[in-house]
């Protein structure tokens, strides 16, 4: 049961990247307090799933696996979650820098404002398709690719974990599927190409999550090391890709308010961790 939730939970997911299609036509203003509420709910979603679920339940793999005469030392795992820290950094960094570079105008990010009046002119080119959107769609099937290992083994780990690591992954998912779109559209992509290219590489997930499936059951190490590897992944996005977001807010009503998202999205996933049992 828990495999069908997963594979049915990566593909729904990957049916977000089809949300541009709405959000793209609302105004600049609406879909700015849009993001505001997503994106402190996502930072504090995503750390505390990844404190009090990714790495408790690596740790918990540990124990098992060290209880069945399998000696493995507990600074593997710190590794295994540096790793992920490091391996996200580079992919968000290369998503990013496509994202800036493409997009920044007057030093503010557009990359979800309504690009029929901003990027009429590469619309109506749709062959002329610049390289950095092909890369760009690389970068973040790859990074789609992961997502799919993670929420398929975290359902398969336990539906608790499962329920918990799709509500982080869904509200890290949204803007950047807004952004994405906006790339696409910028690198010369036609509106019907840049929603069925996003929607490919969103769908990259489920190899993903079929990775995952085959390998949770022949590799030892496998449910240790992503887990951990995961945790330490979820640990940069939310710390350094998101919080740094929150910060930049200055007016103090706002913040407040963002704040307070923020700490509803920590205390949904621990209540969530606390009363839903572990397997």
């Amino acid at each position: 049961m828990e495999l069908i939730f997963g594979f049915l939970t990566i593909f729904l997911i990957g049916c977000l990247s089809l949300i541009s299609i709405f959000l793209i036509s609302l105004k600049e203003k609406t879909l700015d307090q849009i993001l505001f509420i997503i994106v402190a709910f996502a930072t504090g979603a995503i750390l505390a799933s990844a404190l009090f679920d990714l790495i408790p339940e690596a740790f918990h793999h540990l124990e098992e696996l060290n209880e069945n005469s399998t000696i493995i030392p507990e600074n593997l795992l710190f590794i295994f979650i540096i790793l992920g820290f490091v391996v996200f950094f580079i992919i968000e960094r290369f998503i990013y820098w496509f994202h800036g570079h493409a997009h920044e105008m007057d030093e503010k990010i557009v990359c979800y404002v309504d690009m029929t009046e901003t990027q009429g002119e590469s619309i109506k080119k749709g062959s002329n398709i610049k390289n950095f959107a092909f890369l760009n769609l690389i970068g973040d099937s790859l990074h789609n690719f992961l997502d799919g290992i993670i929420i398929m083994l975290a359902f398969i780990s336990g539906f608790r974990n499962g329920i918990i690591i799709t509500i982080a992954v869904v509200f890290h998912e949204l803007p950047q599927e807004i952004g994405d779109f906006g790339i696409l559209i910028y690198g010369g992509f036609t509106r019907k190409k840049a929603i069925l290219f996003n929607f490919i590489s969103a769908m990259i997930a489920l190899l993903g999550g079929l990775f995952a499936f085959l390998l949770s059951n022949t590799i030892e190490l496998f449910n240790l090391f992503f887990l951990a590897f995961s945790g330490g992944g979820f640990l940069y996005l939310s710390c350094t890709e998101l919080m740094p977001e929150l910060l930049k807010e200055k007016d103090l009503k706002k913040s407040i308010i963002q704040t307070a998202i923020f700490l509803v999205g920590l205390i949904i996933i621990i209540s969530l961790v606390i009363l839903i049992p572990h397997k």
